[in-house]
Formats: structure tokens, C-alpha cells, sequence
């Protein structure tokens, strides 16, 4: 799937109040948007999402450390499906700037 298809998925689960399901999916967006990235660089992409953040980063794509600290922050996803880790209220939040980064990086990668 394609990370736009991933959030409209996502959306749906979260406005069912399915928060697990839905940063499962958002963060399925968040690989499926760096691995775009990366092929829309010429990255090489090994399922290291962190060297992926950092050659953009050095690229100079964005300001300061855009890439990563946006992974970090939607890692948070990550470990809320593996861990319950987060309240719903910070499952929101999380999910809001994960989908605000997806949907930005859908949009630039063209």
C-alpha cells in the first residue's frame, strides 16, 4: 500500500476509536513514506529507517534534524501497538504529527 492508502486506513480506525490499529497503520504510513524517500533520492533502503532520516537530514532537505526528529516522534506509534505504551490523548497527538509529517512528505516527494 501506498502511505496516503495507510493513513486514509488509519483515519477510519481512529474515528472508530481503535487507537491501537490506527498507530499500527500510521506507522506502517511512516515506513512505507522514508522508504519512498529514499527511493525518490536514490537512497539505498535496508530497512534502517534511522540511516534513511540522517542521509536526508545531511541532504539538506529540510531544516535542522526534520527527518529525524520526526521518525523518533512516530516511532512513539511503534511502540504503542507493541507496548499500550501511550494514553489515548497522547495517541492522538502522536498520530496528528505523524500524519501531518506523511502527508507533508507525500506531497514534497512529488
Amino acid at each position: 500500500m501506498t502511505p496516503l492508502e495507510y493513513v486514509e486506513r488509519a483515519d477510519r480506525e481512529l474515528a472508530f476509536g481503535r487507537h491501537r490499529q490506527a498507530a499500527a497503520l500510521m506507522w506502517k504510513a511512516t515506513e512505507a513514506t522514508f522508504a519512498a524517500l529514499a527511493q525518490a533520492r536514490g537512497l539505498d533502503y535496508c530497512d534502517d529507517l534511522a540511516a534513511v532520516a540522517r542521509a536526508l537530514d545531511d541532504a539538506g532537505l529540510a531544516r535542522g534534524r526534520y527527518y529525524r526528529s520526526n521518525l523518533f516522534a512516530n516511532e512513539l506509534l511503534r511502540d504503542h501497538v507493541d507496548l499500550a505504551a501511550l494514553e489515548d490523548c497522547e495517541v492522538e497527538f502522536s498520530y496528528a504529527t505523524a500524519r501531518r509529517f506523511v502527508l507533508e512528505s507525500c506531497r514534497d516527494a512529488g
